[in-house]
């Protein structure tokens, strides 16, 4: 057993059963292509494995840490359906070319579940769902709506449909983290926007939450409140998602 790395955020998922329920919430369907991030000794890729064997679905594990992979590649040498890719997944995601419909799921390291989020959201294609595990309090917090939403949630939930799943208490984890965990699933949304001003409306959305507890009309003036139907007095967290890109998209005519 290798040593986990304090700096990779490395707490491995040992129960099979949440391994399992994670992919069964996947929903995977023959011909899926799947995305898992961080295999590390492989537990959710295992029950992965299980799943899509005899099937035209494809698993693609992306590890960055070298030491797992000679493991995973024996791991599931006579499983033709998986494959083991070396990468960080900050670089995999954005130049990845589905095939057709695919999904992602993964435990991730607790430190970089917001740029894996973001990562995901500015895919060229998005993901049809999603499954992570994470710090259970940002699983609350990206799943919460008005009046608790927050940046992660308004933009994470403008692309994508957000539920909490289940808790996962930290004792399920080698070496146990400080806190627990909980499963998140994320379905893809219709889109009703522009991909390509993604980083504008990015931006627009930490403008708004720049000081979450202040009025709006602190951060916008009074003609774009008014532009944008927008009643002076509200906080950012009480907008929801759509109210956002409804915002968005009156103050920018080209949307």
């Amino acid at each position: 057993m290798y040593k986990p790395i304090k700096e990779l955020g490395q707490n491995f998922l040992v129960d099979k059963n949440i391994s399992r329920d994670m992919v069964e919430a996947l929903d995977i369907v023959d011909g899926d292509e799947i995305i898992e991030i961080g295999p590390g000794h492989g537990a959710v890729t295992e029950a992965l494995g299980d799943r899509v064997k005899d099937t035209k679905s494809v698993v693609r594990a992306v590890e960055v840490d070298e030491r797992f992979i000679g493991k995973l590649v024996n791991m599931f040498l006579y499983e033709p359906n998986v494959k083991i890719v070396e990468d960080n997944i900050l670089d995999y995601l954005p130049d990845y070319e589905p095939q057709g419909e695919f999904k992602i799921i993964g435990s991730l390291p607790y430190y970089i579940t917001s740029p894996i989020l973001h990562a995901v959201i500015k895919m060229e294609k998005l993901p049809k769902m999603c499954v992570f595990l994470i710090q259970d309090e940002v699983a609350i917090k990206v799943s919460s709506t008005s009046p608790d939403a927050s940046y992660l949630s308004s933009f994470t939930q403008t692309f994508f449909d957000v539920e909490y799943l289940f808790k996962v208490e930290k004792d399920m984890f080698k070496p146990e983290p400080k806190v627990n965990g909980a499963v998140i699933k994320l379905v893809r949304r219709d889109a009703n926007y522009d991909r390509k001003f993604i980083e504008k409306y990015e931006g627009f959305l930490h403008k708004g939450f720049a000081s979450p507890r202040k009025m709006l009309n602190k951060q916008f003036t009074k003609d774009e409140l008014e532009k944008g139907g927008i009643h002076a007095s509200l906080r950012p967290q009480n907008l929801s998602a759509d109210e956002w890109v409804k915002f968005f998209k009156d103050l920018h005519n080209e949307v």
